[in-house]
């Protein structure tokens, strides 16, 4: 087990096996670069099953499978980092080039660092989160409270109480005897049957004996009081029947503008009511949104806020954080550091033979690619020869065969010829034929 975790340790630092069979010595060294890359990779787990778990409320198993994922990647990244570092002639170069790799390792560390530093300081941020929580719940409330879309939702809503009250009550009782004209023919039948009860005690007094002339019984005093009484009874009944009609006309005429104040207060109610619902639709959207932003709290971005409040309130708790989270920066940053103070230092036995190695390996390749160029050029060489002779030869026999098929040409027309002359000479005279012999000789 011992072996084979030194042999994955070796993989991971990039060492080149063949060089430290030559060099034992250094194996322990590249198993220390591997050790350093694996434990910054699992530190960089632990941060991102944090993290996941933390912000986005993974069930933790599956917040452990994004940490390995993330484990690996930063496991990658610095392995890159690692063998990527070259040592250049000079230590400036070295340094330079080594730059842009640190500033990308601090990058890194910052990134997996800010997870650990929060599960350090958890009940401390949970406090300062849940005070934080509050002091926005407050916020908001009044911000509500003084938002004038919101704020006459509690009078409207009493609008329509009152205008449902009054649509359903009605024209009543006494909303008829609270008409003026009602009201000022009800005095005026008061004080007539007031005047009906005034005169009718003159009369029974004088009747009596008990008042007026003191002589009890019948007489003209008492009868001009029964007539004042008469008179006063008829004009109080006059007035209480014409009260009653006034009553009946009045009901008959609010109950006709009853109807129509109705059909307006509907319009009037259901308009309000549109408005209400439309206001309180809006509260409840925003008081959802809030909800909603309350319950992600939670997450990195407010805990880090929190972390920093904590911070500005407590100068210690402020400088305990930053050496916190300085040392998990520069642990994050541990193998590319301690790459690059190799770098900087003179080479080592395993350096000096892995550049010799890669020398020889190229001399190699060279030579190889030289002798394959050369037995190529050969071949190359050799064929075009074979080509030339080839050539030479198929010139020559079609030369042979041109005169051949030359020869037997001539042969032919040799013959058709002769056959010609024998056919002339036999139709032709023998004198012509000499002649034509002689002029042919």
């Amino acid at each position: 087990m011992r072996a084979r975790l030194g042999e994955f340790f070796l993989t991971v630092a990039g060492a080149n096996r063949d060089v430290l069979r030559q060099a034992p010595k250094e194996r322990t060294k590249q198993i220390a670069m591997g050790a350093v890359l694996v434990s910054v990779s699992a530190i960089a787990v632990v941060a991102a099953t944090y993290a996941l778990h933390l912000a986005l409320h993974l069930w933790l198993p599956f917040a452990l499978l994004g940490g390995l994922a993330w484990g690996l990647v930063i496991l990658n990244l610095d392995r890159w980092l690692v063998v990527s570092t070259p040592r250049l002639k000079t230590k400036f170069g070295t340094l330079l080039m080594a730059v842009p790799r640190v500033v990308l390792a601090l990058l890194i560390g910052a990134v997996v660092s800010t997870p650990l530093t929060l599960a350090v300081f958890e009940s401390e941020i949970d406090v300062k989160v849940q005070e934080i929580a509050a002091e926005d719940e407050d916020a908001f409330t009044q911000q509500l409270e003084a938002d004038s879309r919101y704020a006459e939702i509690p009078a409207m809503r009493q609008q329509i109480v009152d205008l449902q009250t009054d649509i359903a009550d009605g024209v009543t009782q006494a909303d008829v005897d609270q008409d003026p004209a009602v009201v000022d023919l009800q005095r005026r039948v008061d004080e007539a049957a007031a005047r009906y009860e005034a005169a009718k005690a003159a009369y029974l007094a004088e009747l009596d004996g008990s008042g007026g002339t003191g002589d009890r019984g019948e007489g003209p005093v008492t009868q001009s009081k029964r007539q004042e009484m008469d008179q006063a009874e008829a004009e109080r009944n006059s007035l209480m029947a014409e009260l009653v009609a006034l009553k009946a006309q009045t009901l008959t005429d609010l109950t006709a503008q009853e109807t129509q104040e109705t059909a307006d207060q509907q319009v009037d109610l259901a308009a309000l009511q549109a408005e209400v619902a439309d206001a309180q639709e809006g509260r409840d959207a925003a008081v959802a949104a809030h909800e909603a932003e309350v319950d992600n709290s939670d997450g990195i971005l407010a805990r880090l806020t929190a972390l920093e409040r904590l911070g500005q309130e407590d100068p210690m708790a402020g400088t305990a954080h930053w050496m916190l989270f300085a040392f998990m920066t520069a642990l994050e940053c541990l193998p590319i550091i301690f790459k690059t103070m190799l770098s900087l230092a003179p080479p080592s036995l395993y350096e000096r033979l892995v550049k010799l190695d890669e020398e020889q390996t190229e001399e190699r390749i060279r030579l190889r690619l030289q002798a394959e160029y050369e037995e190529a050029d050969a071949v190359a060489r050799s064929g075009l020869a074979a080509a030339e002779a080839r050539a030479a030869r198929t010139l020559e026999a079609e030369s042979r065969a041109t005169g051949m098929v030359l020869e037997a040409q001539l042969d032919v027309t040799r013959r058709q010829v002769a056959r010609w002359r024998d056919e002339q000479l036999a139709y032709d005279d023998p004198r012509r034929i000499d002649d034509s012999m002689v002029g042919m000789a």
